[in-house]
């Protein structure tokens, strides 16, 4: 198989994919009982920082009902308890070439054992479909089924994405459901794929609180302090369109400023509305010729 990217394009995706695997395979042992979501989100954030890759968006630590977009703040001490269903996100960037991933674990239990598996195998579905010429939503269709033939749904309001240099989320939308969408995969696209499961509704709503915020509009003449310019500054270079979390900041404390100036957003919680359990499941991959080639 072959690609349209250019072969050093392909080797940075595959750098950051595979940095991205060795952070999956350390850090996930490590989720147990009495462990701090804080200690986790940094461990994953360190280590993909110390393999020399950038870091595309905080860790996000998702629990049970909670489906994504929560980070831990620098004071958290919340740990995880046993039961607990997690979700971890993360993500590295390597000269601007962002691979994604997301996995599923419940704390010292198996309770959920069916809907993590379930997952999994409606992501495995999904990539199964992946060629040039496919449709989206024929790629979303194999993941709806895949969840129902096990009992569960999919939330339609989370979807995969397609990736770009500097760029989270691209042109391309992935749904987990067939959203009637005539848009086509084509040999190139880099695309995450990241179905969520729940025996719920699968309706989210959407929640304040989450820690990460994102830069919408960049210019001194929108804020008027020295200290939110400063900061201002600071997230643009440090993070320019990507999200990032409040606790990576020097002056959290000026945040909210640069939010009521509409130069920074908060980007909410997303929460399963009947309050049942989630779970995810996330890899990335590039599509070629014939297929598609997991990445992470």
């Amino acid at each position: 198989m072959r690609s349209t990217l250019e072969s050093d394009e392909v080797l940075f995706y595959e750098r950051a994919g595979h940095i991205i695997k060795k952070a999956r395979a350390a850090i996930k042992p490590s989720i147990k009982e009495g462990v701090r979501l804080l200690d986790v989100a940094e461990r994953v954030e360190r280590f993909i920082l110390d393999e020399g890759a950038k870091l595309p968006f905080p860790c996000t630590i998702a629990i049970n009902h909670v489906a994504s977009h929560y980070t831990p703040s620098r004071d958290d001490e919340r740990a995880f308890r046993k039961g607990e269903l997690v979700k971890l996100d993360f993500g590295a960037c390597v000269e601007g070439y962002v691979a994604d991933s997301a996995f599923t674990v419940e704390v010292e239990a198996s309770e959920n054992a069916g809907l993590i598996e379930a997952a999994e195998m409606a992501l495995s579905a999904g990539i199964a479909c992946i060629r040039p010429g496919v449709r989206v939503s024929e790629v979303g269709r194999a993941m709806e089924m895949a969840a129902s033939s096990k009992g569960f749904r999919t939330l339609k309001d989370l979807l995969g994405h397609s990736l770009g240099r500097y760029r989270l989320h691209g042109g391309l939308t992935i749904p987990a459901y067939d959203d009637g969408s005539d848009m086509k995969i084509r040999e190139g696209d880099v695309l995450a794929i990241e179905p969520f499961l729940t025996e719920g509704s699968g309706a989210v709503v959407r929640q304040d609180g989450g820690n990460i915020y994102q830069l919408i509009r960049n210019g001194e003449i929108y804020v008027h302090g020295h200290e939110e310019r400063e900061l201002l500054a600071y997230i643009w270079k440090r993070f320019g369109s990507f999200p990032f979390a409040e606790r990576w900041l020097p002056r959290p404390d000026r945040l909210q400023e640069l939010v009521r100036a509409a130069c920074v957003k908060s980007i909410p919680i997303m929460v399963e509305a009947d309050g049942a359990p989630v779970a995810q499941a996330e890899r990335t991959v590039i599509v070629e010729r014939d297929g598609c080639r997991i990445i992470t």
